[in-house]
């Protein structure tokens, strides 16, 4: 399906996060009237764009009705309709998210796997709703700022990943969009194997800690990113009240003074950190933050397939198999 607007962007994106079949949004309903659909992404050809929704019918109904987030792992035939797909077509959907939005609209997420949506990307869901609303308030607006250039790297994002699927080569195109995207003037992303001491610098833009290596590795215990790996929390420093070395005291490494170090997350566990740093002190927006989020989570996305991939070429490879 081809993205065309900044909002599909955002649908297609959690998609991908998700793994979903259909991402539908769907706009506030008028009084004594239902919700129409207002923007979908999805896999298929089967979304009906003039589906309209109406308070307690089916699971999307729900949502209108009770104004609360839904989560059904393993869908029925008594909660099979959903309300958004053409009546020739057979559901064979088997777990459904959805959540309302502060403007009475609502999000609705699909996906063919049982039980697809783990407590961690439940909790995700309300970042996407957020940025949803972010994007309907700029409407009219003759100057929408910081919420527009997310929205724009976000659509570059959908794109990177469509045109470069593997991971080197979607590693070292995001940093300059990332960079663009937020003013901050130094993009890595780091890697470690679970209960390790130690960290591998995979990836930076523009090249300072490397110095021409294709990889470096170092101590947990002597940095900010070590500090998230061993905490697995964000840390957001805007640098007012003092530097924050991204790498401690390093020679020949910039004094970092606003600095944001995102968590990346593969099965509960973390397994990286994308990081981003200047020289200057700068305010860290909520906005900001939700886009660092999700590009963090895009991340984790495309590692989660290549961790699959492993085991499943590890199993091949194991005994008794040809």
């Amino acid at each position: 399906m081809i993205v065309k607007n900044p909002v599909e962007s955002i649908l297609a994106l959690a998609a991908s996060v998700f793994d979903a079949y259909s991402v539908v949004l769907f706009e506030a309903p008028r009084t004594g009237q239902g919700a129409q659909i207002m923007a979908a992404y999805s896999q298929g050809d089967h979304i009906d764009q003039n589906a309209v929704i109406y308070p307690g019918k089916g699971l999307a109904g729900w949502i209108l009705r009770n104004r609360s987030p839904i989560v059904v792992g393993s869908i029925d035939e008594n909660q099979a309709y959903l309300g958004y797909y053409k009546e020739d077509w057979e559901p064979e959907i088997c777990s459904f998210l959805g959540c309302p939005l502060p403007d009475g609209g609502i999000l609705c997420i699909d996906s063919f796997q049982r039980h697809a949506f783990s407590p961690e990307k439940q909790k995700l869901i309300a970042v996407f709703a957020d940025m949803l609303s972010q994007v309907q308030g700029m409407e009219g607006k003759a100057e929408s700022g910081e919420s527009e250039r997310y929205l724009h790297a976000l659509d570059q994002l959908v794109e990177l990943r469509r045109n470069y699927p593997g991971w080197k080569s979607y590693l070292g195109m995001i940093f300059p969009v990332l960079l663009e995207a937020t003013g901050f003037t130094y993009a890595a992303f780091a890697s470690r194997v679970e209960g390790s001491s130690t960290y591998i610098m995979e990836g930076e833009y523009p090249p300072m800690l490397l110095d021409g290596q294709k990889s470096g590795e170092f101590s947990i215990h002597n940095d900010i990113i070590g500090w998230v790996f061993r905490n697995e929390e964000a840390v957001y420093s805007d640098g007012f009240s003092g530097p924050a070395p991204v790498f401690g005291k390093r020679e020949g490494i910039p004094a970092f003074s606003s600095t944001v170090c995102i968590p990346v997350s593969v099965n509960k566990s973390t397994c990286g950190v994308l990081c981003l740093a200047m020289e200057e002190a700068r305010s860290i927006s909520d906005e900001l933050k939700a886009f660092l989020r999700l590009a963090a989570d895009d991340l984790a996305r495309l590692l989660e397939v290549l961790s699959l991939r492993y085991r499943i070429r590890m199993a091949e490879k194991a005994p008794g198999n040809k």
